[in-house]
């Protein structure tokens, strides 16, 4: 299932959770760090560095915990 603008997003013990249900992200498949804004922050380690990756909730892809 693919998120729209209206799903309420947020992170809690590195975890999503949309709607208040929890939420198995499936793409993108990396880290994730935080929720700004509205968007999905994720975190990938390169090298000596790190990169923060910007995801709208219509880019998110994934299916509801059971």
């Amino acid at each position: 299932m693919k998120l729209t603008r209206e799903h309420a997003i947020a992170l809690h013990d590195n975890r999503l959770s949309v709607n208040g249900k929890p939420f198995e992200v499936l793409h993108p498949a990396e880290p994730l760090f935080a929720v700004r804004d509205g968007k999905l922050i994720t975190i990938v380690f390169r090298g000596c560095g790190c990169t923060l990756n910007e995801w709208d909730p219509e880019e998110i892809e994934g299916e509801y915990a059971t």
